[in-house]
């Protein structure tokens, strides 16, 4: 036995140096600026932190590793605008993540570039023209009349109040009706089964299995875990099925609402009004080549719930946050108040 070597183990070593050392200099092989190593040190720091240091020491244009993923960050406009743009089909995919068993794959914005990236796409474009935004426009009014009505009250109390807190809640009020057509107000009613369950969803930052999820996706899938809330998720779903089906058997058009959902229905009626005057479906399928082509356009309920949920990832911080940097700035710089003050009062037409 004395006489038997094992030498796997310094072969492996040297073998690991060798893939790490051609792993982590990818970048300058390819002339791009930034680290060639992963930092313990940004695991402890905020994200946007992180960037913006990296942003002044290599410049608008940096490539950085997170564990052994390569990342490319981009802060010149125009690059930016020529990849989400003009070369497009050159990235059509998002940055991979686990998502577990969750529908929210089905979303537009993290579904892979595939043709039923583009089916989706084509149902979902047209809620987002001018006219039905439009349309949407006396939901949201509504809800900031009453939001100005909450505000008028603490100012003749003179309280003091967390804004922060209360451009969540109209965040929150105006994207529940504009995608459900459903009145939360959450200012009064904090505990709303939608405030509630949104809230669990889109509380992640001290969530392992999000993390994990975004960092080590391929880890993440072994081990099965769920970045989000599942139970919250599964309210979600059931609620858009409840207010599909009972939209669908609703034959009062003078009640409709104007909202996300209804917009996606009668979009799916019309296709379907489209295919029963067409007798002759063979000429349609026959025609797949030329530019009389004519895809059906529906969602699935898993898709629309989908949909519906990216209102709240998309719109609920980044609205409530704007709002507040916004009255801060205002605050601190109160010569701007009175100019403000103007220009909305040239807009006003009532």
């Amino acid at each position: 036995m004395g006489g038997q070597q094992s030498a796997p183990i310094p072969a492996t070593h040297t073998l690991g140096k060798i893939y790490l050392k051609h792993r982590f200099t990818y970048w300058a092989r390819h002339g791009v600026k930034g680290p060639n190593y992963v930092s313990v040190r940004a695991l402890r720091q905020k994200f946007v932190d992180i960037s913006s240091e990296k942003s002044r020491k290599y410049g608008r244009l940096y490539g950085s590793y997170m564990f052994t993923n390569k990342w490319l960050t981009i802060n010149e406009p125009e690059l930016i605008r020529d990849i989400a743009v003009k070369d497009f089909h050159t990235f059509p995919n998002k940055y991979d993540m686990n998502y577990g068993k969750t529908y929210i794959t089905s979303s537009l914005f993290l579904m892979k570039g595939d043709h039923n990236w583009r089916r989706v796409r084509s149902v979902v474009t047209p809620a987002f023209t001018t006219g039905k935004l439009i349309s949407m426009m006396a939901s949201i009014e509504g809800i900031a009349d009453q939001f100005v009505v909450t505000l008028n009250t603490f100012a003749k109390n003179g309280e003091t109040i967390d804004m922060c807190k209360y451009f969540s809640a109209f965040a929150m009020d105006v994207i529940s009706a504009c995608a459900y057509g459903i009145n939360v107000e959450s200012i009064n009613n904090p505990n709303h089964p939608i405030v509630v369950n949104a809230k669990k969803i889109l509380s992640v930052n001290s969530n392992l299995n999000y993390a994990v999820s975004a960092l080590l996706p391929p880890i993440a899938r072994l081990l099965r875990l769920e970045p989000f809330n599942t139970n919250a998720i599964k309210f979600f779903d059931s609620l858009v099925k409840d207010i599909v089906n009972e939209r669908k058997i609703s034959t009062n058009e003078g009640k409709k609402r104007l909202d996300f959902i209804q917009l996606m229905i009668d979009s799916e009626r019309h296709d379907r009004n489209f295919d029963s005057n067409n007798k002759n479906k063979k000429v349609i399928q026959n025609s797949a080549e030329n530019s009389n082509k004519k895809t059906i356009k529906s969602l699935s309920d898993t898709e629309l719930t989908a949909q519906g949920f990216t209102f709240f990832i998309a719109g609920y911080d980044t609205t409530s946050a704007s709002l507040s940097h916004v009255v801060y700035y205002l605050s601190q710089n109160k010569d701007k108040q009175q100019i403000l003050r103007e220009e909305l009062n040239a807009l006003d037409t009532d």
